[in-house]
């Protein structure tokens, strides 16, 4: 497989606050922009070239691959879907067969290695990867397959006991083109009363070759896949990778000038990536295995939970709490007695007394002693609104607060779960946030004050 097709040109409006401001591609997965981690796995495993389609915050995209001499960028200039993406790309392809990547699909490079060797192996002229349809899915195009591995079917909002498309895909190249341009726009192989938007999808292209007696073969994802097609799965696509870097660890690795103090409590299983410079300090209570980037320091009593993958230049310090899984970008600082579990992007700021459970965007300063909700009166999932749409995430995102870039708290603010705040928006002290904070918006709370006279004389003098 020489060539490769990202398509990143989207706007991602189901994954707000993460859109408007930034491609939803370049979303960090442990702190690498997930278009960015995508290409490496690719480049890794021999691909040669590497056409990037942009159109929404295409510049942001360009900045995470620029320097990888093996990618060239197309341009959709009107947003059709992602059929229509992969065809203004296609002409810029050399290799004889193409494997076409959504931007968004967050998986492991062995799952990657395993496609390819299935395609190979099979000598298939198309294959799609396809992998089981979580209850919570937000929309899926499904794949009826037979017993021996080849597509029988691909459906718009079909039955979820049916495997889902998983953002992967494979073909000769002239005749990915071919069912590219016979593509109509739109997911016309639906179920009875559905109604699919006006944007051609990938999959749909695929299913007309099955319908044309072109035999299209399916490859089940061993690893996990994800479509980042939500906030939450924003956190859920962090911390799964989190747990898969982890666990995957064979050796410590200690980068030059790294340091682990002996008087730190660690397992004796644990093993660790420590970036140069980094440091776990004196005292510190270490869960598990940890990935830390460089110059990144743990120090002076923290307590961190296993599989924590950490940033560049980030402090953890002065006794506070880290909750298993967590990611934390670069250039970022948990200290005293704050307490943080979830994803946060790069420099973000946790002061004292705080307890955060969220998904932070960049540069997202949180006030002391703010808290996040995270356990509803009833115990269910908080709903949550996208594009109009009531959605219920998986359970274990759910009732995360999610605040997007750029964004600050005053102190003691309390989120209840599921909360969402917009990007550039900024949030009073001892606010109460009970439903999601738009964009561009300062939130207040309105105190009513009563005044009474005072003095010696109400003490008996």
């Amino acid at each position: 497989m020489k060539s490769a097709l990202i398509l990143a040109a989207g706007e991602g409006k189901g994954a707000w606050p993460f859109c408007g401001i930034r491609q939803k591609c370049t979303v960090p997965i442990i702190n690498v922009p997930m278009v960015r981690r995508l290409a490496l796995d690719l480049l890794a495993l021999d691909v040669s070239e590497i056409v990037v389609v942009i159109g929404n915050c295409g510049a942001a995209v360009r900045a995470c691959l620029g320097d990888l001499p093996e990618v060239r960028f197309v341009e959709q200039r009107i947003q059709k879907g992602p059929a229509d993406a992969a065809l203004c790309g296609v002409d810029s392809l050399t290799g004889q067969d193409t494997l076409v990547c959504h931007g968004d699909t967050v998986t492991t490079r062995e799952t990657l290695r395993q496609f390819l060797d299935e395609y190979r192996a099979r000598k298939a002229e198309a294959m799609l990867l396809v992998a089981p349809c979580p209850p919570e899915a937000p929309h899926w195009i499904t794949v009826e397959t037979t017993q021996d591995g080849l597509v029988e079917d691909v459906i718009g909002h079909g039955e979820r006991d049916l495997p889902r498309f998983a953002g992967i895909a494979a073909a000769r190249t002239d005749l990915l083109k071919t069912y590219l341009l016979r593509n109509p726009g739109m997911m016309t192989n639906v179920e009875i009363g559905a109604m699919p938007p006006p944007e051609g999808d990938v999959a749909h292209s695929f299913g007309l070759m099955r319908q044309d007696g072109i035999e299209v073969h399916a490859c089940e994802a061993h690893d996990f896949v994800i479509d980042v097609d939500r906030a939450w799965q924003i956190a859920q696509a962090n911390q799964t990778a989190a747990k898969h870097a982890t666990e995957t660890i064979e050796n410590t690795v200690l980068g030059e000038g790294a340091h682990i103090d002996d008087g730190a409590e660690i397992p004796n299983d644990a093993k660790f990536i420590l970036g140069p410079g980094a440091r776990i300090g004196k005292g510190c209570h270490i869960g598990g295995s940890m990935i830390l980037g460089k110059n990144t320091q743990v120090i002076n009593g923290a307590i961190v939970g296993g599989g924590v993958c950490v940033g560049d230049d980030t402090f953890i310090r002065d006794y506070c709490a880290v909750n298993d899984y967590a990611v934390i970008g670069s250039k970022s600082l948990v200290k005293h007695d704050a307490e943080f579990g979830g994803v946060m992007f790069d420099v973000v700021y946790l002061y004292h007394y705080c307890c955060i459970t969220a998904l932070l965007g960049n540069n997202v300063d949180i006030g002391a002693a703010t808290v996040c909700g995270t356990l509803r009166f009833d115990n269910g999932t908080s709903p949550q609104i996208n594009k109009g749409h009531k959605e219920v995430p998986d359970p274990r995102f759910g009732d995360l607060t999610i605040i997007g870039d750029y964004t600050r708290t005053g102190v003691n603010v309390m989120f209840m779960p599921g909360v969402k705040v917009g990007y550039y928006s900024c949030v009073g002290a001892g606010a109460i946030v009970y439903e999601d904070v738009p964009e561009r918006t300062l939130l207040l709370p309105k105190q009513e004050h009563v005044l009474k006279s005072w003095g010696p004389e109400r003490y008996g003098w």
